[in-house]
């Protein structure tokens, strides 16, 4: 898959680390401030992954119109007739003919955003396999990763892989229910210090530990590190799939 969109994350998820680095320092004196930055810190997290996930979809969309631009012979799946592109962004002089649609793609996509995994799922899986669409059904196989953590799906990669095929269905179900419930969480708390920095009701909320906001930093890179991974290779598979040649799909990136 191109670079720009997961390169773009990595950096975003530094500079992260690095307001966490910097607020860690900050004495109990000046808590509050402290707290600011962990909140600051928590959105810029959010953020990254929200760019990630515009910017990937842009990527895709446009990968699948060039590809038809140089192969007339492809056909394109319905769903594309329902994507509105900028006229504008189409009209435009380029001097790459196909940057044209990678530019409309993202004029398309610079008004929305992408902070819930529904969203992630509606945008993605029309160009996912059959059983290989986010999250349920790959859920299994994010659980014996590396970097899963138990507070990710409600079970280690170890205790998962002594499970027998019974007990495996119904650790995926659950998984998937804590792998929602978490970052529902990481997207409300975003909202939260947005939208009334961090007081929902009368107070602000507590953030106290430079811990809890790298767990969450942790569990944004797991969720957009898979997502790319598994968003590459299925992409491939689309663009095998509506016909393209080895050409078109170098071409495209993939």
């Amino acid at each position: 898959m191109p670079i720009t969109a997961l390169g773009h994350f990595r950096s975003d998820l530094s500079r992260t680390r690095a307001i966490l680095t910097h607020a860690a320092q900050i004495p109990d004196a000046d808590h509050r401030l402290r707290s600011d930055l962990f909140r600051s810190a928590w959105m810029f997290a959010i953020g990254a992954l929200d760019a990630y996930f515009c910017d990937a979809y842009a990527d895709v969309v446009a990968a699948s119109v060039s590809s038809k631009s140089r192969q007339d012979s492809i056909s394109l799946p319905d769903f594309f007739y329902e994507i509105k592109f900028p006229i504008r962004a189409i009209l435009e002089e380029y001097v790459n003919p196909n940057w044209r649609w990678r530019m409309a793609a993202r004029k398309m996509m610079e008004r929305e955003n992408v902070l819930s995994l529904s969203t992630v799922q509606r945008l993605f899986d029309k160009f996912f396999r059959k059983g290989h669409r986010f999250f349920g059904e790959i859920i299994a196989s994010w659980i014996i990763h590396p970097d899963s953590k138990m507070r990710l799906f409600g079970i280690s990669s170890a205790a998962y892989l002594t499970l027998n095929p019974q007990q495996t269905a119904l650790a995926n179900e659950v998984a998937l229910h804590q792998f929602q419930i978490r970052f529902e969480e990481l997207f409300q708390r975003r909202h939260d210090c947005i939208h009334n920095c961090d007081r929902p009701r009368v107070s602000p909320q507590p953030l106290r530990s430079a811990g809890t906001i790298l767990k969450v930093i942790q569990d944004v890179e797991f969720l957009v590190e898979r997502c790319d991974a598994h968003i590459a290779t299925e992409f491939r598979q689309f663009l095998i799939s509506i016909g393209c040649n080895a050409a078109t799909i170098t071409a495209a990136g993939y």
